[in-house]
């Protein structure tokens, strides 16, 4: 069974990293104060009142419209972009994880039912019946961390086995990795507000994440197109589902509504909504992150395939990936 983890910040925060918006945020207003002045304009813009990493990226989309030319642009992005590298890489080098959250982090990876409810876990390996047993694991990350690979212990390796018939294949850091070339953009033009600077090929190729990509002459976008037409379960694990990656959400749902043989599981983390001793509440969150998430992989609800339900999985609050 080919099984695509994709991940997002949550990943990282569940390790304890400061890895958010807000968090970067207060790191660019404390040490930014000789920056450019189209920074200090942007700092007000993307407030700390966002809470995504999504929300800082429609929000750069938004600010073009505030910058005259296309090298102002450029500027101001790679100055961004380079306080982000510094920020980010004093996270990733504090994160040593330990032997004990590296076996745990093992057996969560290998056993995607271990936190659902008694009848998901029914559900889920009557699934797996029909698609037969053993997993063939893959990894769409948004981040540029790499918390992954230092709980894998994979190290620049790939194709490991983990054991039995489970084997880990590949990391796609869809959006970069720290050290290299990051991408901080938009999902498409349409996300660009700068009428004059929409079309502008140079632009496009900083903002525009997939053109970005092939700019810089990476097969990411190929690759991670790849694992999604070919995956049997798709897990999400820390994603917003935001609207600057939306060419991924909607590809997962066009392969949901056309795939019988595709299931997705989302975890969904909200202690403050749903406390161990009022599990009642879980029907009632798991019917509203339906509707949420079949919205936001563009499925309308008269084409909501009859067996939705039996391929829809949600484990809230659960302590996967984290100690």
């Amino acid at each position: 069974m080919n099984v695509l983890y994709i991940i997002g910040n949550g990943f990282d925060k569940a390790q304890g990293m400061k890895t958010s918006y807000p968090e970067f945020y207060q790191y660019l207003m404390s040490n930014t104060d000789n920056g450019s002045s189209l920074l200090q304009q942007l700092k007000k813009d993307i407030n700390a009142n966002k809470e995504l990493w999504s929300d800082m990226e429609e929000a750069f989309g938004l600010f073009t419209s505030k910058v005259e030319t296309a090298a102002d642009l450029e500027n101001l992005y790679f100055e961004l972009s380079d306080n982000l590298q510094d920020y980010l890489t004093a996270e990733e080098r504090a994160f040593i994880p330990t032997d004990k959250l590296k076996s745990k982090f093992v057996g969560d990876i290998i056993h995607p039912a271990k936190y659902m409810g008694e009848i998901d876990r029914i559900r889920y390996n009557n699934f797996v019946k029909t698609v037969g047993a053993g997993y063939d694991i893959s990894v769409m990350t948004l981040n540029y961390t790499d918390t992954f690979e230092k709980l894998l212990s994979l190290g620049s390796s790939t194709d490991k086995k983990i054991d039995g018939n489970n084997y880990f294949r590949q990391v796609i850091h869809v959006h970069g990795l720290l050290g290299d070339s990051i991408i901080i953009g938009v999902d498409n033009e349409s996300q660009i507000a700068n009428d004059n600077l929409r079309n502008n090929e140079d632009v496009k190729d900083i903002l525009v994440k997939e053109q970005s990509n092939y700019s810089m002459k990476y097969t990411r976008h190929n690759i991670c197109e790849s694992l999604i037409l070919n995956a049997h379960l798709i897990i999400l694990y820390g994603v917003s589902l935001g609207e600057t990656d939306a060419r991924w959400w909607k590809l997962i749902g066009e392969q949901f509504k056309k795939r019988k043989n595709t299931c997705i599981v989302q975890h969904i983390y909200m202690p403050n909504d749903v406390s161990p001793t009022r599990k009642q509440l879980l029907g009632r969150i798991e019917r509203s992150q339906r509707e949420n998430l079949m919205r936001k992989l563009n499925i309308k609800k008269e084409e909501w395939p009859e067996d939705t339900i039996d391929r829809l999985f949600f484990v809230t609050n659960s302590n996967a990936f984290r100690l």
